[in-house]
């Protein structure tokens, strides 16, 4: 600690600031290291029978070493790696001459350099390899003569990072850790997992050749188990920077094959299984509770989406492409994955379910859903709405907001009317409700016409469901009873849009005009049109629904004029781009400012990149795709706007 009190200039509590004590006591460490060699080293020197040349180049390699270490503890890493590279080059010529009395005095100085590669590639610095010791003295190199050895650091550490790291170096499952060399060779409660030098009896091969490990990591190869044994045959030599560094400082191969398998893959088009229509909604029927739509999962894994399927949990990634054999997901299923059988506490999912979860996996585990960030149940209901008739999806809307109307009205019967592509059900008299559905199927023309729809199909596949609510108080009540919201006091009717429901709300308003009455319609509908596209946000979808609404409504209209008045305050609100694409701002705010932007894109002299960004988003490209390349990219459009 008195070195510690000593080197203060970090200026860090180390009592209050865990992660900062830890740099401190690294950096430290390393300029101990340095200083500890150099009391031992002077002393050697003197005794040693060394030229005075020899014996000043190791006194400037010694001085290079105090002043690498400096460098560290200032936090002047690049500077202190180039030191190391400088006497890294300087020990190495010194050892051109093979002298055995210069070797040993030189030890020491290896070793240093050693521990110095550890600590600066923690640091993210990028050093000249360390050639072995063997090497700078005896002149071996790998494969030189005799049968190529195997290296841990090149050979045995990257396939161990990535398939055993998820339980053994990250966490100490089995109370087994594989974090440093110096643990591996620790080996566990039970003993060590194995003797260097033997090519049997190693606990760890028999593990790994048996399949029972790595658990989640998929099977490790025949080529490298053999490179593990020969390793261990061999005297299970170390030839990393430092034993007790991170295993994860070695290697960087490690970190990119799991990004890699991490990363969701498209279909080619040869597949004959999808994840969306044929996996998601086995994994939906018999994970729920546990693994989906849980406040506490079980073993850290979650599969609410497909990104976290494909993370996996405590037990690491459960999906190794194209090896359903080998992955624990069906392991597991089939009860083969050690522990308990998947689901626990219901029945054994059917051979052919098991079956067909192999076959996705054995052809390359796609995902063809729209956003593998969405929720399971919104990738089912988009396969199924996508595939659906507009009939078929038209029923199934009208049977959901019957369902949603019980919900907030249960003992209140609601009148009902509908034409092709509306629905209309509400709590006021039946010749209101079909006086609405004239209302929007009159918006619904007006909105194809001046968004340049195909006037050959309906102009949202499966229609559009209205509720309209004799009062404001019901009004509010359907958002607090249905959306788990308050509904901003201005609102007098809103939309929202998923796969299975498209639907709009009102408050009725027996005080509005006809063409009042017709603009709320042309808004509902045009925005609901909008937002029901591939992840077309709230902004985009409502500021052009209010456009709308301007250029049909200025002057008939009081909403347009308090929209003008109140943009300002909205504007305030957004004072970076992600407060309005990443839906940190609320909705009223959010549609007064995306009117203002997407007044810009609507002006006639950009009609053209405006029709081209629908056109695309119509033929299922997501929003900011579309909007890139007809425009910019969202977050460039937003910043140019509020000039910040």
């Amino acid at each position: 600690m008195c070195f510690l009190r000593s080197h203060s200039i970090f200026g860090a509590n180390l009592s209050h600031n865990p992660r900062e004590c830890v740099r401190v006591v690294t950096r430290s460490a390393f300029l101990l290291v340095c200083l500890g060699w150099l009391s031992s080293a002077a002393i050697s020197t003197a005794e040693a029978a060394i030229t005075p040349e020899q014996r000043k180049q190791i006194k400037e390699l010694n001085d290079g070493v105090r002043e690498a270490g400096k460098l560290f503890n200032e936090g002047k890493f690049v500077e202190s790696a180039e030191k190391v590279t400088e006497i890294q080059a300087g020990l190495i010529k010194l050892l051109e001459t093979k002298d055995a009395e210069l070797q040993k005095e030189t030890r020491r100085l290896y070793t240093t350099l050693q521990t110095a590669h550890g600590r600066l590639e923690l640091e993210g610095a990028e050093l000249q390899p360390l050639p072995p010791w063997e090497e700078l003295t005896e002149g071996k190199t790998k494969g030189a003569s005799g049968p190529a050895t195997v290296s841990f650091k090149d050979d045995i550490a990257p396939w161990m990072i990535s398939q055993c790291g998820n339980c053994h170096i990250n966490k100490r499952s089995g109370d087994f850790s594989l974090a440093t060399f110096n643990d591996l060779m620790k080996g566990s409660k039970a003993g060590k997992v194995l003797f260097a030098g033997s090519d049997k009896d190693n606990p760890l091969v028999d593990v790994i050749e048996s399949g029972e490990m790595p658990q989640g990591g998929g099977e490790v190869s025949k080529e490298n188990i053999e490179k593990l044994r020969k390793w261990i045959a061999e005297g299970a030599k170390f030839d990393g920077p430092d034993p007790a560094a991170p295993l994860n400082s070695y290697t960087k191969s490690a970190d990119a094959k799991a990004q890699e398998d991490m990363t969701p893959k498209k279909p080619t088009g040869k597949e004959t299984v999808s994840f969306a229509r044929d996996i998601a909604p086995i994994l939906a029927e018999n994970c729920k509770g546990c693994h989906i739509a849980s406040r506490q999962v079980q073993a850290n894994f979650r599969m609410d989406t497909f990104t976290q399927l494909l993370r996996g949990g405590d037990s690491g990634m459960v999906i190794a492409r194209e090896k359903p054999d080998v992955s624990l997901l069906v392991k597991k299923l089939k009860g083969e994955g050690g522990g308990q059988r998947m689901p626990a506490g219901r029945p054994a999912l059917s051979t052919e379910k098991i079956e067909l979860i192999s076959t996705w996996i054995r052809e390359g585990a796609t995902f063809d859903g729209n956003s593998p960030n969405s929720d399971i149940e919104t990738v089912i209901n988009e396969a199924w709405a996508s595939g659906a008739t507009h009939e078929e999806l038209f029923a199934r809307r009208q049977e959901r907001a019957l369902a949603r109307w019980k919900k907030v009205l249960p003992n209140d019967e609601p009148a009902t009317a509908k034409s092709e592509q509306v629905f209309v059900l509400g709590n006021v008299p039946k010749s209101r409700v079909e006086e609405l559905v004239k209302q929007l199927d009159k918006a619904i023309a007006a909105a194809s016409k001046s968004l340049d729809a195909p006037s050959n199909q309906p102009l949202v596949k499966g229609g559009i469901a209205l509720f309209v609510l004799k009062s404001r108080y019901d009004y509010g009540e359907f958002g607090r009873m249905t959306e788990s919201r308050e509904l901003p006091r201005e609102w007098q009717g809103h939309w929202q849009a998923d796969p299975l429901d498209v639907y709009a709300v009102m408050a009725n308003d027996n005080s509005a005009d006809a063409k009042q009455q017709a603009a709320l319609a042309l808004q509902m509908v045009s925005g609901a049109y909008l937002g029901s596209m591939n992840e077309v946000p709230v902004w985009f979808a409502e500021g052009v629904a209010r456009n709308l609404v301007v250029a049909a409504n200025r002057a008939s209209d009081p909403r347009v004029k308090s929209w003008q008045q109140s943009l300002p305050a909205a504007l305030q609100k957004i004072d970076k781009p992600e407060t309005l694409l990443e839906e940190q701002v609320d909705e009223e705010s959010a549609g007064l400012v995306g009117m203002a932007l997407t007044s810009y894109m609507m002006d006639r002299s950009r009609r053209r990149q405006f029709d081209s960004l629908l056109k695309q988003l119509r033929e299922g490209k997501p929003f900011t795709e579309a909007i890139t390349t007809t425009f910019a990219p969202p977050k460039s459009i937003v910043k140019n706007f509020l000039g910040k």
